[in-house]
């Protein structure tokens, strides 16, 4: 007997049979995103609404690059030592690389293999065996890359260890499933595998069981099925013994073993072409524990009618080669985790386990199609524990799965105190900032591509970066830069794919429409504060957005349709129908261009739609839904106020307050925090009301009451970090499965990264208690309303920060150094009214959150963005206060001259670019000049008047200057050289010239 595809000829060594080892893989990535489908073991994996979907189809497996089209699969193997036949099922035509080193296809390289396409499975046999750890398909089309093995075969002896021979017998009938949602159930697994005419089951028995030959059919399988086995048992690999009977042309011959606690998946599934004569082979699988009350199943099918016989005339040999448990737990774990793993990426978007109370797992199963697919990880998920309860990445999921089914959680220890001298308000948020770091960094290491996606494409990834909003007010390195340069490439591809005019292309509701990028315009415009192109996007939304809604006959202003809105509004506008739930995140870019210079036409029809909804947001009958034409009320709530749109309704609206100082639109709110009460989502925007002066009015007893609702009130009421801290360590029993508090951190510290849950998914929430110590505020994804007082430049991780004042007028921030030597950096101030005021800074030793000694004291004029340069003293607490002393006038009507480094060319001498108009007042003469390093005038033109873009039209002047010589190093290209113009902002004047 041969294996075609082995090339070996008929003579047999003694005591030597062919091994055909399974190669593990221990990692699979579509471009850079974890997606298990392609190695799980099966051609029928499901995304998490049940659709049977494979690679490269677009399933639900949270998965999708624009980069490259989502082209590439890269897979790790669990070893080095290579491979001679790699399996491919699903029929796709791919090409297949070794060990590729970069995302895109090689150029300098040849293929590995090309498989054709077009047959359901593809086998390619190396001469020599592949060297390759990492393995790269590319260019898959016309099917589907729905499974890939990988083997190596080599002649030698059997496995040592025990071995139970078993033999088929009699045909027998499978036991039917106790539920619809069993997939360990063999006729399950069965039927969803095979058709009809390929479901014959025969028993594996030990010893005889049917002295008779094995009749194999033509193209039929026949399933060989052992009893099920009584205790945990280590299974290293099965051995086929039998003789080719009756026929004399070779024979291709399938041999398969199914996963022996999840038929549905198989574990080995080789194909090889058989001559006449004596078959001796094993199938060396990675190792397995079979548990109590499970089978193994093997299959065979060859493509002629073929008898299987053993020594003299009896029935073949399938020999079991048994190891210690302990030996084959660790690959058995690995296996099982990997599946763990594939489920549960692919079921963390719906994250049905949500729902999944202390219930009968059936009821729970058939409630909804996304609990349909929890059967199977669930069943994953136990038996992982069964397997490896010590582990501690099952445990996480364990906990994390099943928290509110299980009746008591692991222990989990407590946050690590404070080092002697260290404030217990300087340790703790900053172990919550440093956590949130961490799990970004982790991100952008692992799924980073150059289009600054995250494997989400851009619907899901600007979610992601939304979770992330504070960090670069942090620090202004590290992370945050890199932060900022992902979300400035995916800013771009959201404009070229995704937008049109600061609206989304596709018409989708409101939610996925704001996901579409408006989210990140507004996003950049804050991040690079400032700059001219990022404005003029979120300027575009905000002209545009008016398109999307509709004014009626009464006066009111509404969005069209919130089910069904995107940029073929702006030609076409549908009728109105209904505007409601998750609107109101479509005023995001426009708000944030408002904040930038309170543009007019802008918060018009934002307060126009707002003051709409004030009629309809009553006590007892907070609308969220209201149907356009009549005005009639659909959907509302009885005591949540401003809770529409996952708390958008409060954003929009408490951001109205603080661009207007119009207390009307929180109202919704005072009615309730007046009699001391904060329901949500009111309590998550105390802070943000009483920064501005919302509360001003309420007694001290009623703020007192309300302090318990938010940790940042004791800090602002009377200097008392203690609820910030506790809020920031949390409780050991968590609420919800989420990282909120350092608890939670310590309980789960991968949930976030090497899990690869969905990008829409990640809510590293505890970084909200860090954003309120250090920036005196917080923003997040859907809670967009600026509320910080402050950001750090310069400092590193090395430091912390506790705001205790944070007003228009006013702020006081204490800060502690980690650092072992005085550190520089600098405070830019974002909530300050322009003003002139008193800034004092000094040393705290007592700890009484006051100046002991006074380092120095200056007077100076402060508007938003300003900086101060600071010197913070080793293992010291620094207090920096800012008093006001005279109120200047706002900065809101003037000019803003702006220039981007993207837009400045240089070509020889000639040095051209654009210059924009980012305020609410014309410029009649606008100046450009260059400058040398040293600050020297080189060159200087007059361009004429620039208008304001009061109409939500970008005003732009196109440019170019001649220079005397060549620009050098240093050189800057300046707006308004004199300082003339008196401007909003005046950091974006001035760029390098490239």
């Amino acid at each position: 007997m041969i294996f075609g595809w082995l090339g070996c000829g008929r003579a047999q060594e003694t005591g030597r049979v062919w091994v055909i080892q399974k190669v593990p893989v221990a990692d699979c990535r579509v471009v850079r995103g974890f997606v298990g489908a392609p190695v799980d073991g099966s051609v029928h994996s499901r995304d998490y609404s049940g659709r049977v979907e494979e690679y490269p189809a677009r399933a639900g497996d949270g998965v999708q690059y624009s980069f490259l089209g989502n082209d590439g699969v890269h897979l790790t193997l669990a070893d080095a030592r290579g491979f001679d036949l790699v399996v491919l099922r699903g029929g796709a035509r791919t090409r297949m690389y070794a060990d590729a080193t970069e995302l895109v296809e090689p150029t300098n390289q040849s293929p590995l293999h090309v498989f054709g396409g077009g047959e359901a499975v593809q086998i390619a046999r190396f001469p020599r065996r592949a060297r390759a750890q990492r393995v790269s398909f590319f260019g898959t089309t016309n099917g589907a890359l729905a499974e890939v093995g990988f083997y190596r075969l080599s002649r030698g002896v059997p496995p040592t260890g025990p071995v139970v021979a078993f033999q088929p017998g009699e045909e027998i009938a499978l036991p039917p499933p106790s539920s619809a949602h069993a997939p360990e159930n063999l006729l399950l697994a069965l039927q969803e595998r095979y058709l009809e005419p390929e479901r014959q089951v025969r028993a594996l028995l030990a010893g005889d069981g049917n002295p008779g030959p094995l009749r194999l059919p033509a193209h039929r399988a026949i399933h060989l099925v052992t009893p099920a086995f009584l205790q945990e048992t280590g299974l290293a690999a099965i051995s086929v013994g039998a003789v080719l009977a009756d026929v004399s042309a070779p024979v291709r011959l399938l041999l398969v073993v199914q996963d022996p606690l999840n038929p549905r998946r198989d574990i080995s599934w080789v194909e090889c072409e058989a001559e006449p004569g004596r078959l001796d082979l094993v199938l060396d699988i990675a190792d397995q524990v079979v548990l109590p009350w499970h089978h193994l199943w093997v299959t065979l099918r060859a493509s002629r009618e073929v008898i299987l016989t053993g020594p003299g005339g009896r029935a073949p040999a399938f020999r079991l080669h048994f190891v210690p448990v302990e030996q084959a737990r660790p690959e058995a774990v690995a296996w099982r985790k990997f599946l763990l793993k594939t489920l549960f990426s692919v079921l963390s978007e719906p994250r049905p386990w949500g729902s999944y109370e202390r219930q009968p797992r059936e009821e729970f199963f058939a409630s909804s199609p996304y609990t349909a697919q929890c059967p199977e990880l669930f069943l994953t998920l136990d038996q992982c524990h069964s397997l490896a309860p010590q582990d501690d990445l099952v445990r996480q999921y364990r906990e994390w799965v099943y928290l509110r089914h299980l009746p008591s959680l692991s222990p989990v220890c407590p946050p690590p105190p404070p080092p002697e001298g260290v404030p217990a308000w300087a340790w703790y948020p900053r172990l919550a900032w440093l956590e949130a770091r961490r799990i970004a960094q982790w991100w952008l290491d692992e799924r980073l591509v150059d289009t600054g996606e995250l494997g989400g494409r851009v619907g899901d990834d600007t979610d992601w970066f939304q979770q992330f909003v504070d960090l670069p007010f942090f620090e202004d390195g590290g992370t945050a830069a890199q932060l900022r340069e992902a979300a400035a490439r995916l800013a771009e591809l959201a404009d070229r794919e995704n937008l049109r005019e600061g609206i989304n292309r596709e018409s989708t509701d409101a939610l996925h429409a704001y996901e579409e990028g408006i989210n990140h315009l507004a996003l950049m415009a804050r991040w690079f504060y400032g700059d001219p192109v990022y404005l003029e996007r979120c300027m575009d939304s905000a002209r545009n957005l008016e398109k999307l809604t509709v004014r009626t006959g009464d006066g009111r202003r509404f969005y069209r349709d919130s089910d069904n809105m995107g940029a073929r509004d702006l030609d076409r506008p549908r009728p109105p129908r209904v505007d409601g739930h998750a609107a109101p995140l479509m005023w995001h870019a426009a708000l944030q261009w408002a904040d930038y210079n309170r543009a007019p036409e802008a918060l018009r029809v934002v307060r126009e739609w707002a003051d709409t909804w004030l009629r309809y947001l009553q006590p007892g009958q907070w609308a969220t839904a209201v149907e356009v034409p009549s005005g009639r009320v659909l959907a509302s709530s009885p005591d949540q106020p401003l809770a529409g749109g996952y708390r958008a309704q409060a954003t929009v609206f408490t951001w109205l307050y603080a661009l207007t100082g119009d207390a009307r639109y929180v109202e919704p709110f005072l009615h309730y925090l007046r009699r001391g009460l904060a329901p949500a989502p009111a309590g998550t925007f105390l802070n943000d009301l009483f920064n501005p002066g919302a509360l001003e009015g309420l007694d001290s007893g009623i703020l007192e009451r309300l302090a318990a609702f938010h940790p940042a009130l004791p800090l602002y009421l009377r200097g008392d970090p203690q609820p910030l801290i506790d809020a920031t360590v949390g409780n050991p029993r968590p609420g919800r499965a989420e990282i909120a508090c350092l608890y939670d951190a310590r309980r789960w510290p991968d949930m976030y990264t090497v899990t690869h849950q969905f990008t829409d998914r990640v809510f590293p929430s505890l970084l909200q208690h860090a954003s309120i110590a250090y920036l005196g505020g917080f923003t997040r994804r859907n809670k967009f309303n600026p509320a910080q007082a402050v950001s750090w430049e310069g400092f590193d991780t090395n430091y912390a920060a506790l705001v205790l004042a944070n007003r228009p007028d006013r702020f006081k921030a204490l800060l502690y150094s980690f650092a072992q030597r005085p550190m520089k950096g600098r405070a830019r101030f974002w909530a300050l009214d322009h003003g002139r005021y008193r800034i004092t800074v000094g040393r705290d030793a007592d700890h009484d959150q006051q100046a002991d000694r006074v380092d120095w004291t200056v007077t100076r004029s402060l508007a938003r963005a300003d900086t101060l340069d600071l010197v913070l003293t080793p293992r010291t607490v620094t207090v920096i206060e800012v008093t006001p002393l005279e109120k200047l006038e706002p900065l809101w009507q003037r000019a803003d001259l702006a220039l981007c480094t993207r837009e400045v060319t240089q070509n020889g001498p000639t040095v051209a670019g654009v210059i924009h108009n980012l305020g609410t007042v014309s410029v009649s003469q606008v100046e450009i000049a260059v400058l040398d390093a040293q600050g020297r005038i080189v060159g200087r033109t007059t361009l004429g008047p620039l208008a304001a873009p009061v109409d939500l039209v970008p005003k732009r002047l196109a440019f170019q200057l001649t220079l005397p010589r060549l620009p050098g190093r240093g050189w800057t290209l300046v707006a308004d050289p004199e300082d003339r113009v008196p401007e909003v902002y005046e950091d974006n004047n001035a760029v390098p010239i490239p």
